[in-house]
């Protein structure tokens, strides 16, 4: 009984030394993201290309999370437009060396396809722009959206690339004023020039999903495969 009353006289004596908050903080685990999780995410983003049609280099430090209405993004997976018609849900995980509780994070979500794979004329189409973003571990974070999410709108039968990429914000960020915030004027955003003048770092972290008119079709064509290939003949 007495060694118990003199771990509880230690607690005490610790808890009242630590600045304020700093027990609550030591007590909360802020998971980060396995090393083959993020092997996995490079491979991916080099395997399809988005390293170098999108962006110069990618070596992620977060794992990034994406869903459409449960649906989950895996790293290439197809969807429909009617999969993908309400916003997305986007999370990641804590950046190794930096405080989850006062780092903040832009998350894009961008086409690099538009209007079809084949001539890109359109890229970078914006589709989603959120700023001050916090790993899914604060759950008091205050997002801002800066350009509201406009639907996924392939023009063609074959699939785009679109990729979810999370950049790390400098302190005391202000988002550039850019012209394709709004809906009607999405087309040709230079992702790589908002990121340099904005002076965000990264990206630490992405994802991405493939959706064309095939996936559309097959949605009513029998024995239609999801990558819109294998229509039948008759």
């Amino acid at each position: 009984m007495q060694f118990i009353t003199l771990l509880a006289l230690v607690a005490s004596a610790t808890a009242a030394a630590l600045p304020d908050g700093s027990l609550e903080q030591r007590a909360t685990t802020y998971s980060a993201a396995g090393a083959s999780t993020l092997a996995a995410a490079k491979a991916a983003f080099t395997s399809a290309k988005i390293v170098p049609d999108l962006i110069p280099s990618f070596n992620p430090d977060v794992a990034v999370m994406a869903n459409f209405n449960g649906k989950q993004v895996t790293l290439g997976n197809t969807f429909n437009t009617l999969e993908t018609a309400m916003e997305p849900s986007i999370s990641f995980t804590a950046e190794p060396s930096f405080d989850p509780s006062t780092t903040k994070y832009t998350i894009f979500l961008v086409d690099p396809d538009a209007p079809g794979p084949a001539a890109p004329i359109l890229k970078d189409f914006l589709h989603v722009i959120i700023s001050n973003a916090q790993p899914t571990c604060i759950t008091t974070q205050n997002r801002t959206m800066v350009a509201p999410y406009q639907p996924l709108t392939p023009f063609s039968v074959a699939a785009h690339r679109y990729v979810f990429l999370v950049y790390r914000q400098p302190p005391n960020y202000t988002p550039p004023v850019d012209i394709h915030y709004a809906p009607g004027v999405r087309n040709n955003f230079d992702l790589n020039a908002y990121v340099a003048e904005a002076g965000l770092m990264g990206p630490v972290g992405g994802n991405y999903l493939l959706e064309g008119l095939a996936q559309d079709v097959c949605l009513v064509t029998p024995n239609c495969t999801q990558n819109g290939i294998g229509y039948p003949t008759s």
